[in-house]
C-alpha cells in the first residue's frame, strides 16, 4: 500500500498517485519542502544522488497546494518579520538557510529577505544573482565598514559561488559608501549642513504646501545656505541624486517640456492639477478680454499721433507735434 508523501495518508491501489517526471519538477517540490520544513521530503533529499529524480508519490491536488507560490512567499515573509528582533547571527542563519547537502543560498534578497516592488509600480523588482567577483569584494568591504554582522556572515562565503541573490536597489543603497569623519573636509561639512537646511525647507514648506518647483531653484536655495555662497559644478549635477536618495517615494522628479527638471510632491493629486489648470485658464481668458478691448483704443491713439506729427512736420513746427502727441497719449486708457 502506497502513501502520498505530502499528506502522508495511505491510499489504495486504485487511488491515482503521480511522481515527479523531471529533475526540475523535483527541485520545485524540494524547494517548497525546505520553506515549509516538510520532513518526509527532506529525508528523501538526504539520500538523493546528484540529478537523480527519486521515486516518490503524491496526489496532484496535494502538490498543487503544497507548491503554491503565494503561500510560500507568505511563509518566507512571516519568518523574515519574526526574525527582526533576533541577533545578527540568528538572522543570518535564517537568511542563508539551506539543507545539509545544499551549497548555495536560497533565491531571496540577502539584504531585505522579502518581496520588493518597483518604485511607483505594482511590478515586483527582479532578483539579481551575484556573478561578478568585484560584487563580493565590495559587499565585504561595506559590511566591514558598517560592522554589519548579518552581511558579514553572508560574505564569509564567496557570494558568487554560493549564488547569492539581491535586489539591485538594495545592493545600490547598501554599497553607497559614506565618508569617514576623518576624511571629511571643512567645506564638505558646510555642504552637508546646507543640504540639511535644504531638506528641512522641503519637508516644512514645499511638501506640506504641495508646491511644484524647478530643481534649479532648489540649487539656488542650497547655494544660499552655504556660508561661502558658492557650490561646485559636481554638486549642481548631483543634486537630483541627493534629493531622490533623501526623499525616495515622497517626491517625483522629471523634466518639463523644455527639459528643466521639476520636483513634484507625491501629495499633489490629479484633482489638484485639474483645479489649478482651470484657474489658470480662467485667468488667461480674463487677460485676453482686457487686451482685446484695449487694442482699438491704442490704435486710435497711434492714428491721431501720426496725423498730429505729420501736420506739424509739414509746417516746420515739429516740437508742437510732440506736445500734441503727449496730450493724446495722456487721454488714452
Amino acid at each position: 500500500m502506497e502513501q502520498c508523501i505530502i499528506c502522508t495518508q495511505k491510499v489504495e491501489k486504485d487511488d491515482h498517485l503521480v511522481s515527479p517526471q523531471t529533475y526540475v519538477s523535483w527541485q520545485a517540490l524540494l524547494e517548497a519542502a525546505r520553506i515549509r520544513s516538510h520532513d518526509p521530503i527532506m529525508e528523501v533529499a538526504k539520500h538523493q544522488v546528484d540529478k537523480e529524480v527519486p521515486k516518490i508519490y503524491y496526489h496532484r491536488k496535494c502538490r498543487s497546494v503544497f507548491t503554491m507560490k503565494r503561500d510560500l512567499e507568505t511563509i518566507v515573509k512571516k519568518r523574515s518579520s519574526e526574525s527582526l528582533g533576533d541577533g545578527a547571527a540568528c538572522s543570518s542563519k535564517r537568511l542563508c538557510r539551506r539543507s545539509s547537502e545544499s551549497r548555495v543560498y536560497d533565491a531571496v534578497c540577502i539584504f531585505c529577505n522579502k518581496v520588493k516592488f518597483q518604485k511607483g509600480s505594482k511590478s515586483r523588482e527582479k532578483l539579481t544573482q551575484a556573478v561578478q567577483l568585484r560584487a563580493d569584494k565590495t559587499l565585504r568591504e561595506c559590511a566591514i565598514q558598517k560592522n554589519d554582522g548579518k552581511i558579514l556572515a553572508v560574505a564569509s562565503r564567496d557570494i558568487v559561488a554560493a549564488e547569492a541573490h539581491y535586489h539591485h536597489s538594495c545592493y545600490k543603497n547598501y554599497t553607497r559608501m559614506k565618508p569617514r569623519p576623518e576624511d571629511v573636509k571643512e567645506g564638505d561639512n558646510e555642504l552637508e549642513e546646507a543640504y540639511g537646511s535644504l531638506f528641512e525647507y522641503i519637508r516644512t514648506d514645499i511638501i506640506p504646501n504641495k508646491k511644484i518647483v524647478q530643481v534649479t531653484s532648489l540649487t539656488a536655495k542650497l547655494k544660499s545656505f552655504v556660508p561661502s555662497g558658492e557650490i561646485s559644478e559636481s554638486t549642481r549635477k548631483n543634486i537630483r541624486r541627493r534629493l531622490e536618495s533623501e526623499f525616495e517615494n515622497s517626491v517625483h522628479i522629471f523634466p518639463d517640456d523644455k527639459g528643466w527638471l521639476l520636483m513634484v510632491p507625491v501629495s499633489v493629486t490629479l484633482q489638484d492639477v485639474v483645479l489649478e489648470n482651470q484657474s489658470l485658464q480662467k485667468e488667461l481668458e480674463i487677460w485676453k478680454s482686457k487686451v482685446t478691448n484695449l487694442i482699438p483704443h491704442y490704435l486710435q491713439c497711434l492714428i491721431h499721433s501720426r496725423q498730429a506729427i505729420w501736420g506739424c512736420w509739414s509746417k516746420g513746427y515739429l516740437h508742437r507735434g510732440w506736445d500734441s502727441c503727449r496730450g493724446i497719449y495722456q487721454r488714452c486708457p
